[in-house]
């Protein structure tokens, strides 16, 4: 909560332990292997698109119940919506969540992440998959911040936040493929 109420991000390595992300991975590779993989599209309404110029991933939306051996992610995750609202008053109340995987040689350009479907995206959240990563494998989120780009690599078990409409943020390419868990808090709609 202090990196979100500060400079408005915050990385935490070893965020879930490593069998967390074992298994994720593990559920993520299923996936593929199932086929249940989408180019991800940009844009919203009659205006969503494929657009691999812009965003080179295939996602896999995730239905938390379907995650079994993963549920203490999830739990740590709600706790960390509650801690949001109980410190910083942030409104929180759902979470949407997909695997991603990208390619190498793939990226995101810079963006923010404005819901296409006009829901309140007020935390980013991702958690890395990636095993093994080495320094030059590329793959770095790259977030914009006052004090200038800050560089996380993608190692496996890091968790990332940041506020959503903040920042400016892209996915440079690797050159092994990426994987992650990425998802939203929302805020409330209010009546």
């Amino acid at each position: 909560m202090d990196g979100l109420a500060g400079p408005g991000y915050a990385v935490w390595p070893g965020y879930a332990g490593a069998d967390t992300a074992r298994v994720l991975s593990a559920v993520l590779a299923g996936r593929q292997s199932a086929g249940r993989f989408r180019p991800a599209e940009v844009g919203g309404g009659s205006s969503r698109a494929l657009r691999s110029d812009v965003r080179g991933d295939t996602i896999s939306w995730i239905d938390e119940c379907a995650l079994g051996p993963a549920a203490a992610f999830f739990a740590g995750l709600e706790d960390l919506r509650l801690l949001g609202n109980r410190e910083l008053m942030l409104g929180l109340a759902t979470l949407e969540m997909h695997f991603a995987s990208f390619a190498p040689g793939r990226g995101y350009a810079r963006h923010r992440d404005l819901s296409p479907h006009g829901v309140d995206r007020v935390v980013s959240l991702i958690y890395y998959l990636n095993h093994r990563w080495e320094s030059g494998d590329g793959g770095e989120l790259e977030i914009e911040t006052d004090e200038g780009p800050v560089l996380i690599e993608p190692r496996a078990d890091t968790l990332v936040v940041f506020l959503s409409a903040r920042f400016y943020h892209t996915v440079l390419p690797a050159v092994r493929e990426r994987h992650s868990v990425t998802g939203w808090f929302h805020r409330r709609a209010i009546a």
